[in-house]
């Protein structure tokens, strides 16, 4: 691999990250202006007329197997394009975006616990200690720092709708990483957010027209805000920030890859407070350092888990030279 390949896959994915962080400003930001059904709808038929030509020649490649899973395909683009779109958006809409970005990004410790318990990935201390600590700092976080807070539960809706959008989105992973054996990942990222569109987010919008809401903004002089913030949502994180990160996994791989999204919270949480106002509190700052410290232990046991047995149990002795694995130079 050349060094400016490397570099155009980290530069990629340093833009994926800052897409996907700024995604729940954007939304925040509009969301006294624009009805939840209607963002939710057309931030994705937006980057979906654009991006489904782009990749008609690998959905043609993936026709078959595609037909083959097509109800496993449909079933992972409802709930996890789908529902996952309202639950996200229901975070930010009642929720401080900062806040939701930094419980989002507790995604990859849910993955780990669904591999767990369906018994598709080992979990050692390391990685159960780093649940533990993601777990913490999102109550943290849902709590605002206080247990009184907790205690009578004044949690934020928002948060609790953003954490379950983690979840759903940990299972949405887990189903993709199953049917990528058999379809690419960018007929698949199309594929299911058809299916997403259609079965879940038309007709829920459908369903507000009926009943008399909004076609897209509450206000006429809202318009052209409107239009830019659903402009900037479908085509910046769910058109570029989708291409960019699969093209960020084929160059430096897709446990490399995971690391760059760590930042998204960071880009989010900074946005937020510049942007629209909010303010950092230092529960804030508990809550992500011990998200992304969980978030860490659990990327370390999930790969040391990956290495066969007689390599788990490999210590480089003195006077030895290391090992590296193939895949980016990493001590194994």
């Amino acid at each position: 691999m050349t060094s400016a390949r490397m570099a155009m896959g980290i530069a990629a994915l340093l833009l994926t990250a800052a897409l996907w962080g700024s995604n729940h400003v954007v939304l925040r930001s509009a969301h006294e202006l624009m009805p939840l059904p209607a963002m939710a709808f057309w931030r994705w038929a937006l980057a979906l007329v654009i991006l489904t030509p782009l990749a008609w020649p690998l959905i043609r490649r993936y026709r078959e197997p595609l037909l083959d899973r097509r109800r496993d395909v449909a079933l992972a683009g409802a709930i996890g394009v789908g529902l996952f779109s309202f639950l996200l958006l229901g975070g930010v809409y009642q929720s401080l975006a900062l806040e939701v970005g930094m419980i989002n990004a507790t995604t990859p410790a849910w993955v780990a616990l669904l591999a767990w318990s369906t018994g598709q990935n080992p979990t050692g201390w390391k990685g159960w200690a780093g649940l533990g600590l993601a777990f913490l700092g999102t109550v943290v976080i849902l709590a605002k720092g206080s247990l009184a807070v907790l205690g009578a539960l004044d949690i934020r809706l928002g948060n609790l709708w953003s954490l379950l959008a983690a979840m759903v989105f940990a299972w949405f992973s887990i189903r993709i990483k199953v049917l990528s054996k058999e379809i690419g990942a960018l007929t698949l990222t199309v594929a299911t957010a058809w299916a997403g569109l259609v079965a879940v987010m038309l007709p829920v919008y459908v369903l507000w027209l009926a009943t008399g809401g909004a076609v897209l903004v509450y206000e006429a002089h809202d318009l052209r805000y409107a239009f830019s913030a659903v402009a900037y949502a479908g085509l910046g994180p769910a058109l570029i920030g989708n291409v960019c990160y699969l093209f960020g996994v084929a160059v430096l791989g897709p446990q490399r890859a995971a690391a760059f999204i760590y930042l998204a919270p960071v880009f989010s949480a900074v946005l937020s407070v510049v942007w629209l106002g909010e303010v950092l509190q230092g529960f804030h700052f508990i809550g992500f350092v011990l998200i992304v410290s969980g978030l860490v232990m659990v990327n370390i046991d999930q790969r040391r888990s990956s290495m066969p047995p007689q390599q788990r149990g490999r210590r480089a002795t003195a006077g030895t030279p290391r090992k590296t694995t193939d895949g980016g130079g990493l001590a194994s």
